[in-house]
Formats: structure tokens, sequence, C-alpha cells
């Protein structure tokens, strides 16, 4: 009878214990995805600098991958900065960019939509060839809704010495 009862005293206590561990690894797991999650946030929104130069003018320099998650940090970013800087003019450096998959070059073109319905000039330096290679092939093209121009050193030489007069 004793022995019974404390059969079932053990597995009352084990199936405690089990789902005491069942609900804090995942508890834990949760907070950990959370943890890297906002981290990912953080780090996304430093990659997406928007640099101003004087009061309508800021550079936006793009540098590694730009994936699906990445381009609707830039979206997000590019077209808040334009709202609470006021900026009018945007020069986005693209010489740092690895490359773009097509569905990601679709999405650049909307956020340079986008930038241009806000009343702001979009100018884009430091097209690569290869990007430039995917764009033509794919019938894509920038130049309705952006400036392009060579390199940002040339840009921003051109444009300090425009507002230096």
């Amino acid at each position: 009878n004793s022995r019974e009862e404390f059969y079932t005293l053990e597995k009352r206590i084990n199936d405690k214990i089990d789902q005491f561990l069942n609900t804090f690894l995942i508890s834990y797991s949760k907070y950990k995805d959370e943890l890297i999650a906002s981290q990912r946030d953080l780090v996304e929104h430093l990659s997406v600098p928007i640099i101003p130069l004087s009061q309508s003018v800021a550079v936006l320099p793009l540098t590694g991958m730009v994936d699906t998650y990445r381009i609707q940090t830039i979206e997000e970013k590019v077209l808040t900065g334009i709202s609470d800087l006021k900026i009018q003019t945007l020069i986005i450096d693209l010489s740092g960019i690895a490359n773009m998959e097509m569905h990601v070059i679709d999405h650049f073109q909307k956020i340079l939509t986008g930038i241009s319905m806000m009343g702001c000039k979009a100018i884009l330096t430091g097209l690569r060839a290869d990007l430039v290679r995917t764009m033509i092939h794919s019938g894509i093209s920038f130049e309705e809704k952006a400036e392009t121009k060579g390199t940002l050193q040339q840009t921003l030489k051109k444009y300090l010495e425009l507002h230096q007069m």
C-alpha cells in the first residue's frame, strides 16, 4: 500500500517537473527569440544611417546585402527621415551594395516613388556594373524616379560647391 502511494507520488512529482521544464524551456526560448529580434532591429536601424549635410540635404550610404527584411527597414527609415528631417534632396550611395535580388530592386523602385511623392529629390550614386546589368536585363530603370550620378564624392563636391556660392 505504501509502495503504491510512493509510486503515485513519484509519478505526480515527475509530471510536475516535466511540466515545469517544458514551460521554462518554452518561455526561455521565446525570451531569446525576442531578444535576438530586438537586437536585429537595432542593427538594421543602425545600418540605415541618414546623414544630414545641410537643412535640406542628406546622404544615405548603403552597404552589404539588402534582403527583403532590410529593404523594409530602409523604406521605413527613408520615408520617416524625409518627413522628420524635412529633407528635400536625398543622396543614396549604393557603392557598398554587394547585390540585390529582383524583388528587392522592385521594392527599391517603389521606395524611390515614395521619396518623390514626399516632394524629395533622390540622387543615386555608386551604381555598380553587376547591379546595373541585372536591372537593364530585367527592364527596370530608376531614371524617371531618381537622378543618377557616378560617385558619392563627385556628387558631394558639386553639391557643396553649389551651396557655397
